[in-house]
Formats: C-alpha cells, structure tokens, sequence
C-alpha cells in the first residue's frame, strides 16, 4: 500500500494500512485528504465507521461496504460499482461522500472512479468563496446536481471520460477534481482538470513500470514514461520518499517535467 495524507499541519506518505487507518481515527478528516496510489489491501472496517462519523449517510456507506464486498468475492463486477458511484453521486448532498467512497474503491480495490471510466468534477471552492460562480457544461455529463462542502454549495458533474489509449494516472485528486477558472486576471486551475478537457483519460493505476512525473518545479522537456500527476504539496524530501516507495512496487521514475512539457507529450503520444 501507498498513500499521501495531504492535512495541513500532518501531510505525509503513509506506507502500512492500519496506520493510515489509525491516523483517521485520530483525526477524520484525513481519509478525505488522502490520495490513495497503491490500494488493494484487507477491508478495514473502521474506515467505514470513519467515513459515517463525517457525514452520517450511514445507508449509502452500507451500501458501499457491502458492494465493496461483493466485489471481491466475484460478485459483483466494474458496472455495479459504476451504479453505485451513480446512486451515491444522486443521493447525497456532501462532496466528502464522494471522495470517501473512491478512496475506499481504492484502497481495498485497487481502483477508483476513474478507472471505472468516470470523474466527478467540481467547482473550485476559492473561485466560489470570491463570488465567481460556474457551470460545468460538458457533453459528457452523466448527472449534474450541487453538492455541499462545509458551507457551500458546489456545482458539480459526474462525467463518463474519453475513450482512449492516451492515459495519465493522477495521484493528484482522488476521481474527484476541481474545474479550472480564474479569478480576476489570476488563473486557478489543476493540472489533471486541463488533461481531462484535452481528451485524456485519467487512471489511478499505471499501466507502465516507468513513470514520468509531472509536477510544478521541473525545468526539464520530453517524456520516458507513463506521466503521473502529483498532489501541488508532495514537494522535496517527499518526492524522494515516494520514489523510494515506488521502486518496491516495480515503479521507476525516470524524470520530472512541467504541465507545459507533459501536453507536448501527450499531443505527439497516439490516441
């Protein structure tokens, strides 16, 4: 298992389960800011009881544990979790939901929403808090309604993505990513939002053992590897740390580059 817990105050990699399960008990707001890279271990029920203590759709949660279940037993297959990510999307009202059943897919599945084919995507809270208000037209949408975090309400879209071969893991969101904008003359964007409108599928798997990270400081061009968005905060000693961690799972990286870079990539890549 790999994860980042990005908590003001707490972020770090996290690399053993009940660990990561321990800093959510002591402190439940951190399973909604985790971006979960390599999932698939043992169902770990407090994740749950954590999930319910946010929001309280103790129904939709079962739900959730019960698919989750199914799931592994050869029950139930990708398209019964693409209906449950449709039935949780159209039932609650809370963005947190959302986050925490991906993460969930993820973590004892080993996939998310994206690999299901899906993103849900959502207005970015700061240009909401400054009054810039948007919404999200896409002729992808599947379903589009508002939903809560903390005390705003957010447009949001949940969208059925390209089919193709040009593919990006983003371990910078969890299948749930803010919609870029501006505000004034100040940009307020997420790298995996512009990929997605460029007609690129998002994947939380990679489907290479060579990686190409894609993050804000790097100067260099070119690609060698599958491009891996990371979270704006995993800066210095952390990415060390996570190349470190992915070298154990088989994954090596070869190189940084910037947004800029990793579009030239992806516009000379075949789709």
């Amino acid at each position: 298992m790999l994860a980042y817990i990005d908590y003001p105050g707490g972020r770090e990699i996290v690399t053993n389960p009940l660990e990561l399960i321990n800093r959510y008990r002591s402190f439940p707001g951190a399973l909604v800011s985790t971006i979960v890279m390599v999932g698939g271990v043992d169902v770990n029920e407090d994740y749950f009881k954590v999930w319910a203590s946010l929001t309280g759709s103790r129904r939709l949660i079962e739900d959730a544990y019960g698919e989750v279940w199914s799931y592994i037993k050869g029950i139930a297959d990708d398209e019964d979790l693409v209906s449950l990510v449709m039935r949780v999307y159209e039932e609650s009202s809370e963005l947190v939901d959302l986050v925490a059943l991906s993460n969930a897919l993820k973590l004892f599945l080993g996939l998310n929403i994206y690999d299901l084919g899906l993103a849900i995507i959502y207005e970015n809270p700061l240009m909401a808090l400054n009054g810039v208000r948007m919404e999200l037209r896409t002729g992808r949408a599947l379903l589009a309604k508002r939903h809560r975090v903390e005390d705003i309400e957010l447009n949001t879209a949940l969208v059925l993505q390209p089919e193709t071969n040009r593919q990006v893991v983003d371990w910078g969101n969890p299948g749930v990513l803010p919609a870029s904008g501006a505000i004034g003359d100040e940009s307020v964007s997420d790298p995996a939002f512009t990929i997605l409108t460029s007609g690129i599928r998002l994947i939380s798997k990679p489907t290479s053992t060579k990686l190409t990270l894609l993050t804000q400081s790097a100067r260099t061009s070119g690609c060698d590897g599958q491009l891996v968005i990371l979270p704006l905060t995993l800066t210095g000693g952390l990415i060390s740390k996570l190349q470190s961690e992915l070298m154990k799972h088989g994954l090596t990286v070869t190189m940084q580059v910037n947004l800029t870079s990793a579009l030239e990539c992806l516009t000379n890549s075949p789709s």
